[in-house]
């Protein structure tokens, strides 16, 4: 999920943003859901490997049954170049899909700009706050919420529970505790593993470095009363998590300037007994070997305070309608479909916590369970809001302040210096 993420704010901003062709106006190009045929052609683009074939199914058949005469076509997107793809077709009310599925992050740059419906009158009838709420912040703009949260994925922190217990190392409660364990483990080595480290840390992986400042309060920017953003990198609550890193990097760490193609592995080190932690998706449990898995056990990114679970990224896809769309009222209804308990089960059934939390029970049993995805679903936090967020990323601004931390750089001047760099692209007109 977050490799698409990645390839969505890429494209964005290689495109330099010129979405504003989507930007509506009146009548059938407003973002209003009212108007469009009784009867017609309702167009859903979802992206590949993202909807299973059963909840595609119930979908089409359930819209249609609803309404005799009408047809729910799902075409199905490739990731690399969407942004590109939907700029073109959403300006043109001939070309652009009725119902669409997008990055999460990249939600907040295509809201900003009015390329979507207001979901606003529905919300309540789709979720309202059942559903994930940083997704549905990332997809709100002006008050309005023109995207909502499809589904997401969760973050966890795998460790080995043989080596903590012959370590006599209790399960971290805080995340000032994961720093200790990662410590203790590496000091008392159980197996006598030549290199061997507490923990997988690399700083390629940048979606756990900032649960790191997200489960401090902090993040990398905040809008200003005034609607200019300000970089909030170097502020006490970052700096804290900044801290906690550099330490573990410096005394119990594995990989810190590895790729960012051996960072999406962490079960490589893992499974060969180099670490006793390492943080993951919950798609990596099917990569912990056998023999390793009997001596496994799961848990969420911790807080910093005792009770409850961290705030940590998630990755997924938000939904929304075009506001170029002109079968408006058909594809509301076709949404309510999406949002229904049986396509929303069906979705979670695949793994994914769905868009509305309240069904992620039907997530199925692992070693993470759908009661524990869901808590880490509702305590995430995205990315900043930001209709420029986009090109934040896709200059490797984040990426390249993680790198330079992991390397031994000064927190605080990097942190001041990354700061005015988010500051200028986020408030570029």
């Amino acid at each position: 999920m977050d490799a698409k993420i990645v390839r969505t704010t890429a494209a964005a901003a290689a495109a330099g943003l010129l979405v504003a062709g989507c930007s509506t106006g009146s009548g059938s190009g407003s973002d209003s859901l009212s108007g469009g045929p009784e009867k017609g052609t309702v167009r859903v683009w979802f992206m590949k490997d993202s909807i299973p074939q059963p909840a595609q199914d119930y979908l089409t058949s359930q819209f249609e049954k609803q309404h005799p005469g009408s047809t729910l076509k799902i075409e199905i997107q490739q990731w690399d170049d969407i942004v590109a793809k939907l700029q073109t077709s959403m300006a043109s009310e001939k070309e652009t899909p009725d119902i669409v599925e997008i990055g999460n992050t990249t939600s907040s740059t295509f809201a900003g700009i009015g390329a979507f419906a207001d979901l606003s009158p529905i919300y309540q009838e789709l979720g309202g706050e059942k559903l994930i709420p940083s997704f549905v912040k990332a997809g709100t703009s002006g008050g309005k919420k023109y995207a909502l949260p499809l589904y997401g994925g969760a973050s966890v922190i795998y460790y080995r529970k043989d080596l903590f217990e012959k370590a006599h190392v209790a399960p971290p409660e805080t995340l000032g505790e994961l720093v200790g364990a990662a410590q203790k483990v590496k000091a008392a080595n159980p197996d006598k593993r030549k290199n061997f480290q507490g923990i997988y840390l690399p700083a390629a992986d940048n979606h756990f470095m900032e649960a790191w400042i997200f489960s401090h309060g902090a993040n990398y920017a905040k809008r200003n009363s005034d609607g200019t953003w300000k970089g909030t990198l170097d502020t006490p609550q970052a700096k804290a998590g900044f801290d906690m890193l550099q330490q573990l990097w410096k005394t119990a760490a594995l990989g810190a300037q590895d790729s960012s193609e051996q960072g999406a592995a962490p079960w490589v080190p893992y499974n060969n007994g180099e670490v006793a932690i390492m943080s993951g998706r919950t798609f990596a449990e099917q990569n912990i070997s056998a023999e390793m898995k009997k001596n496994t056990a799961v848990m969420a990114i911790p807080p910093v305070e005792p009770g409850g679970v961290g705030h940590s990224f998630s990755g997924g896809s938000s939904i929304g309608i075009s506001a170029k769309s002109q079968v408006k009222s058909l594809s509301q209804d076709a949404l309510k479909l999406i949002y229904s308990k049986e396509f929303q089960t069906r979705v979670a059934a695949q793994g994914w916590i769905p868009g509305n939390i309240a069904y992620a029970d039907a997530v199925p049993e692992g070693m993470a369970s759908g009661q524990l995805q869901q808590q880490i679903a509702a305590s995430s936090v995205l990315t900043p809001s930001a209709e420029n967020w986009a090109v934040v990323q896709g200059n490797n601004i984040p990426a390249d302040f993680w790198a330079q931390l992991a390397r031994g750089g000064s927190a605080g001047k990097l942190a001041k210096a990354t700061d005015g760099k988010i500051e200028e692209v986020l408030n570029k007109k």
